[in-house]
């Protein structure tokens, strides 16, 4: 079963889902994007905590590149 919840605020008309991604994952959510292609993107709950910090890093313009 699964949960819509608000859109993304502001004008970004990303959907969210929010769905039980079984025992080892829990609960899941699920950001669509608005394009034509429908594009998806699955995070549990820690992955998108990490997401998160790093978009908030991002949004700063305190982001960190990557050493290769």
């Amino acid at each position: 079963m699964s949960t819509e919840l608000r859109n993304v605020p502001t004008a970004t008309l990303i959907t969210q889902t929010r769905f039980f991604g079984g025992a080892e994952r829990g609960a899941c959510i699920q950001l669509t994007a608005p394009f034509h292609t429908g594009e998806r993107l699955t995070l549990s709950r820690l992955e998108a905590l990490a997401v998160a910090q790093e978009l908030i890093l991002f949004a700063n313009q305190q982001e960190i590149e990557s050493v290769c």
